[in-house]
Order: structure tokens, then sequence, then C-alpha cells
């Protein structure tokens, strides 16, 4: 981490009404988030979503440099304090699965060491107030996801939450905690000895700065990032209004996958998991084939580390579109405008093509046209 590039992209976020995808564009234009403030309006208005008011705010955000400097040189002893280290949007090590979501944080801290392999992750969350049925559930899916090699995701709420990290790490494997306040403070207080075992096995992280305390408003924020790092969502157990709900909302605003564990209909414990299932916002799962086998394109590499065993018999069995086709298409989702750019294949081809691929299940279709090798 370059200190002094991550001292100003500091500052950026520091400024009022900002936000991370102007502070994202600035910084790709620019390269360097201390050339920003050097900038003159008209070339902070060269950037995309940077208007007059926004170019002014920018400007005037060097009269408070001093406060800036004072809260930086705070946060930099709170870290080294508490052994907490940094990652940026714009740095090698920072979450794969996230970097892609629209809104991305651009600063994030953390405790543990992040993992390039750690981006086959599942989020698993659920009620603070678990049935008999919900904790069951819960233990059930976690070690099997953990048992694939597949790593978890939560937020150390109270709940299911807190269980999920703690059958993840009695399975062995990488617990990622998300938290909605400074990665230094434990919340629930009585989870404290979740939060050990997470320092000790897995990684702490949020995107709040470290000393700062929980809220309730945080907490959407937290959920957002929850999703955002995992490849698909998986809700256990959750009323109509309980916050996994929410988590629900972004995974689906982030075209990311929703399982949901069907509930007892008198439940209201379950209320949510089955109006998920309902409206058809998650898909309903009962064991883990379920979840691999719509993840199976993310996840082949991790589950089929000889994937290639198969290539060459695959292939031969193509027509020449579709063997075109086959080899464009990668692990991650392509859009049927770039297959049709690379393959020089007319729309309506690549799109029948595809379709007789998807017969074959060599093809995944995504929302939004995005296609994906299986």
């Amino acid at each position: 981490m370059d200190f002094n590039k991550f001292r100003f992209l500091f500052y950026l976020t520091k400024i009022k009404h900002l936000g991370n995808i102007r502070i994202k564009r600035l910084v790709e234009y620019y390269k360097d988030p201390e050339i920003i403030f050097s900038l003159s309006k008209s070339q902070l208005r060269r950037v995309d979503g940077v208007e007059d008011k926004t170019s002014e705010i920018i400007l005037s955000a060097k009269k408070n440099f001093k406060d800036f400097d004072y809260e930086y040189d705070s946060i930099i002893e709170r870290m080294d304090r508490n052994n907490i280290k940094v990652t940026t949007l714009f740095s090698d090590d920072y979450p794969e699965n996230l970097k892609k979501i629209y809104d991305a944080p651009v600063v994030l801290y953390y405790i543990g060491d992040l993992v390039n392999e750690d981006k086959y992750a599942i989020s698993v969350v659920g009620t603070r107030t678990p049935t008999l049925y919900g904790k069951s559930v819960c233990e059930r899916f976690v070690k099997d996801i953990c048992s694939l090699g597949i790593i978890t995701i939560s937020g150390m709420a109270k709940g299911i939450d807190s269980l999920v990290h703690q059958y993840t790490i009695k399975s062995g494997v990488r617990t990622y905690a998300v938290l909605g306040n400074g990665v230094d403070i434990v919340y629930p207080p009585e989870n404290k000895f979740v939060y050990e075992m997470i320092k000790e096995k897995g990684v702490i992280i949020s995107d709040f700065e470290p000393g700062v305390k929980p809220e309730r408003v945080n907490f959407p924020r937290r959920n957002r990032i929850i999703s955002g790092m995992s490849l698909g969502t998986l809700i256990i157990e959750t009323a109509i209004k309980g916050g996994s709900m929410i988590t629900a909302e972004f995974a689906l605003d982030q075209n990311k996958e929703i399982f949901s564990v069907p509930g007892n209909i008198n439940s209201k414990k379950s209320e949510g998991n089955n109006e998920l299932i309902k409206k058809g916002t998650a898909k309903l799962v009962t064991g883990v084939d379920d979840i691999t086998n719509e993840l199976s394109y993310a996840l082949k590499p991790l589950l089929k580390k000889d994937a290639k065993e198969n290539e060459e018999q695959i292939k031969a069995e193509l027509d020449i579109f579709e063997k075109k086709i086959y080899d464009v298409l990668m692990y991650e989702p392509m859009h049927i405008d770039k297959i049709n750019e690379v393959t020089e294949l007319s729309i309506s081809d690549c799109l029948v093509t595809l379709l007789s691929l998807e017969f074959k299940n060599l093809v995944k279709q995504l929302p939004g046209k995005f296609f994906v090798k299986m």
C-alpha cells in the first residue's frame, strides 16, 4: 500500500456528497489522488458526473486539509495499534467480486489476510432470533458449502450470522465478517468470542473507519458489501422485514444469485424466505447442490481444477458456429454485444448458437443478455 496515495484518497472520502462513484471516476481519469486537489474547475469538469457544484466542493476542500490530516493521523495510529490493514478499489488485493458492483467502496479496512481464492464465496445470512429449524438448516448448509472449499461471508450479528462464522471455522474454512462499524469495535459485545475466532481464522472487514461506532443507519451500507463480496447470497431464515431482505435487495441490484431455504408457512421467521421464493426473486434450495448447480459457471475452476480434461472432447462434438462461440466464452459473464464483436457473427446467429449451447448445458444465460461458459 502506497500510504501517500492512500492519504489523499482518504481526503477524497472525507468530502461530503462526493461518493464512491465520483471518486472512482476521478482517480481512474487522473490516476493519482493527490493530483486531483491541484486541478482547476475546468479540469475537474472533464470527469463524467463532476458538475460545477461538485467541482466547487472539491476545490473548497483544501481549506479542510488540517482537519483531514488530524483524522488521517488518528486513523493510522489506530490501525497500527490494532493490526488493521487497508486496501483500496485501485489495489490488486481488493476483493474481486466487490470490485464489480456499481458503488464499490473506495476504501476497505480489515484484520486478517485478503486472498484471491476467497472470490469463491457464498454469503449466508438470516434472522437474529432463529428457530431450531433455522439453526439446523444453517449448520447443514454451511458445512456442505465448506466441504467444497467455498468460503462464507456474513455480518457477525447475533443469530444466524454468528452461527455461520462458527460453523465455517469449525469446518476449517475461512470466513469473512462484514461489520457496520470500525473493525476494531466488537458489536454486538456478546459476540466477542466469535470476533476473536474470526480474527484468528478469517477476515474482519468494513468500509467504516476504525473507531466508528455501530449505528442503525450503518447496516444497510454493510449489507451491500456482504452481498457484493460473494457469488450469491443464501437466506436461511428471515422475517418479511428482516435485515436479510435488505441484503437480498442489494444482491438483486448487483445481479447476484439469491437462494432461499423454504420455511414453515405458519412461522413469521420464514415469511421473508417464502415471499422471496413466491416472487421468483430467490431460488428455492433444499441442499448445497441447488446452489452449486446455479453457480457452476463461476465455481468450475474451484470444483473442477482439471476442467480441461473434457475440453477437447466437447469441442469435437460442436459445429463450426458453436465452436467459434464456445472458444470465446469464459467463466466470467460476457455480454451478447461483446460475443458479437469478437466472433464477428450476427446477433441473431449468436443468439441461436448460444441457445443450442445452452441446451447442451455448455452455456448459461444470465440476466441482461450476459452468457458464461459452464
